[in-house]
């Protein structure tokens, strides 16, 4: 996986048939602020549409969905609305170790036996360093579960949490760091956080920091990404998706 492409919850379906023909390796539907209401249902409903037209669709991008953190009631509503076809993988939000992704996989395993899917064939990306005090426990994901599919760095959950303005300081790049070398060492690609339209030298930067790929946030995006991180240096488990 080298560029994962963000879909908000509110996207067009024009927006929808663009994102399966811009060639990213992976798309992440978001579905939105984390309240049990018609937006997130509705969220939840189109995300299910975009699961069947991609299934449809020959050589369409892994499809993962963003459910909520393990700490909110809302993960349970989630998966639950899924699981007809199934997302061929799921986003974990603040995930800070390996024990919140081996709940998530023992979730995902009760769904996939109830829909006859085989155990495992649902993927986990994780959105790590968001948390300061979670930075040191990134090494446990090594070994973790055979689920896991990368590690995204939350660069904006993780300046909002320390109240961080703009730019590089030395908490931002030790997290970089941290995930960047948690990645390499459980054999997932490390994806780069999303940048704004104009600022594609960081993801060379990025590239120079040791990701192996990058989120973007729009689909103009992916062919600077797939230019900047060559599929050869992609670095992840033997026989694992891309």
């Amino acid at each position: 996986m080298r560029a994962c492409l963000i879909l908000n919850f509110d996207a067009g379906d024009q927006e929808f048939a663009a994102a399966l023909e811009c060639d990213a390796d992976a798309l992440l539907v978001r579905l939105g602020p984390c309240a049990e209401d018609d937006a997130r249902r509705g969220a939840r409903a189109r995300a299910g549409a975009l699961i069947n037209t991609a299934r449809r669709k020959g050589g369409a991008p892994t499809l993962f969905v963003e459910v909520a953190s393990l700490d909110s009631d809302l993960v349970e509503a989630d998966l639950d609305a899924l699981f007809g076809p199934g997302p061929d993988g799921v986003f974990l939000p603040c995930c800070d170790g390996a024990a919140k992704l081996q709940r998530l996989a023992v979730k995902l395993a009760v769904r996939e036996a109830q829909a006859g899917l085989a155990d495992g064939a649902t993927r986990i990306g994780a959105f790590v360093g968001s948390d300061a005090g979670g930075i040191p426990a990134l090494r446990s994901f090594v070994g973790a579960s055979p689920r896991l599919a990368a590690l995204a760095f939350d660069e904006a959950g993780l300046r909002a949490a320390m109240r961080l303005a703009d730019g590089a300081g030395a908490a931002i790049e030790t997290a970089r760091a941290m995930v960047v070398l948690a990645a390499a060492s459980a054999g997932v690609p490390g994806l780069a956080p999303p940048i704004e339209t104009g600022a594609e030298a960081a993801y060379a930067a990025a590239r120079r920091d040791g990701f192996t790929g990058a989120m973007a946030l729009y689909p103009g995006q992916v062919a600077a990404i797939r230019d900047i991180f060559p599929a050869g240096e992609n670095r992840q488990k033997p026989n694992s998706p891309a």
